[in-house]
């Protein structure tokens, strides 16, 4: 299976192929980190995080090695793990009303604290976005509206 079938997320796990050894190809020092991690439990997420990696330095490394032929795929994700990028423009639509136009700074900035980006935030973080922008709010009341509105956004996201 070649990475054009499928986008390899965060969440698939796989473990080293049968058909091809590693010793046969040249691979960075990272690249041989996360062969050595490959034993069909570890998601690829938890690999990363295990050596340090932010998510697209991982995601890139683990292309490759499925581009050479290294890895098999124990599972795939049900669903695809993104939040959809028109949940975070209501995200922000909804913290404008309650910081003013310095929102989307806020929520870059506080992307970037999580390591993530518009189209890399994982729909399990949405929840955990809400909550570090809600402390950017000063009046506990508005924190408490805020935080009921995008509690409904993201019901059944998760």
């Amino acid at each position: 299976m070649t990475t054009e079938q499928f986008k390899i997320h965060e969440d698939m796990i796989f473990k080293l192929s049968q058909r091809r050894s590693p010793s046969e190809v040249k691979l960075k020092s990272m690249e041989w980190a996360i062969v050595t991690q490959l034993n069909g439990e570890k998601s690829v997420g938890k690999i990363g995080e295990t050596l340090s990696l932010n998510p697209t330095e991982t995601l890139v490394m683990f292309n490759r090695l499925m581009e050479e032929g290294l890895l098999e795929l124990v599972g795939l994700p049900e669903k695809d793990p993104y939040a959809p990028e028109a949940l975070l423009d209501e995200i922000e639509y909804a913290f404008t009303v309650f910081v003013g136009p310095v929102s989307s700074i806020l929520i870059e900035d506080t992307l970037t604290e999580l390591k993530r980006n518009r189209k890399n935030l994982e729909t399990k973080l949405v929840a955990l976005l809400v909550e570090l922008l809600s402390l950017e709010i000063t009046s506990a009341e508005k924190r408490y509206e805020f935080q009921k509105q995008m509690l409904s956004k993201i019901k059944g996201l998760v």
